[in-house]
């Protein structure tokens, strides 16, 4: 796919890119899922106990069974980072375990009869990542950019404006994979906009 746009060609102190590392670390969509699945089972559902059955399913399938997959295929691919896969060719496997992952998140939560917002939330991250599988063998859209617009829509929809918020976790996500020439600044952009579409589209569906 053409981009016009390039990877950062600078250089930046050791500082900088230890702050961008963490920045990068901590902006990872399986950690940045856990505020929105908790926040929304434990707000709609009325018995506390539920909510914490609710919000554990839904940090199994959308943060521990991510993390696994990533940690795995880092390992298998020979990443430094253990918790980023970097070539392009090697995310098609990680991505379709992801979704897989995220599809029994959706099955776990109807099951239980979870509030209906964290299970359509799943569902866009089952979606949304099924998408960037398919766009992935051409091009190396930005995983972290769009994992911080769909639960931000989530967080904006439960807790409104408030929960808008959280979208401003994406301007320092974006910079440090910029920053650490992960991605193009075209990358990181559709990487957003992708997740918006989607889970703009997927919310007005069903919601």
């Amino acid at each position: 796919m053409h981009d016009p746009t390039h990877r950062f060609e600078g250089d930046i102190s050791p500082r900088t890119e230890k702050v961008a590392k963490i920045v990068s670390l901590i902006g990872q969509p399986p950690f940045l899922a856990i505020v929105p699945f908790v926040a929304i089972c434990m707000t709609m559902c009325e018995d506390t106990t539920f909510g914490i059955i609710c919000s554990a399913a839904s940090i199994f399938a959308a943060t521990i069974l991510p993390i696994v997959n990533i940690m795995f295929f880092s390992k298998k691919f020979n990443n430094t980072d253990k918790l980023d896969v970097v070539n392009k060719e090697d995310r098609m496997l990680p991505l379709i375990a992801g979704v897989l992952g995220y599809v029994v998140g959706v099955v776990l939560l109807f099951l239980l009869n979870a509030p209906w917002l964290a299970t359509v939330l799943m569902i866009c991250y089952a979606v949304v990542t099924g998408v960037i599988t398919l766009i992935t063998p051409y091009w190396k859209i930005s995983i972290h950019s769009c994992g911080v617009v769909g639960p931000s829509m989530g967080l904006a929809i439960c807790f409104w404006p408030v929960g808008l918020a959280y979208f401003l976790i994406l301007p320092p996500v974006v910079w440090s994979r910029y920053v650490l020439k992960k991605h193009t600044p075209m990358q990181l952009l559709m990487g957003a906009v992708v997740g918006f579409i989607i889970t703009a589209i997927i919310f007005a569906v069903l919601l």
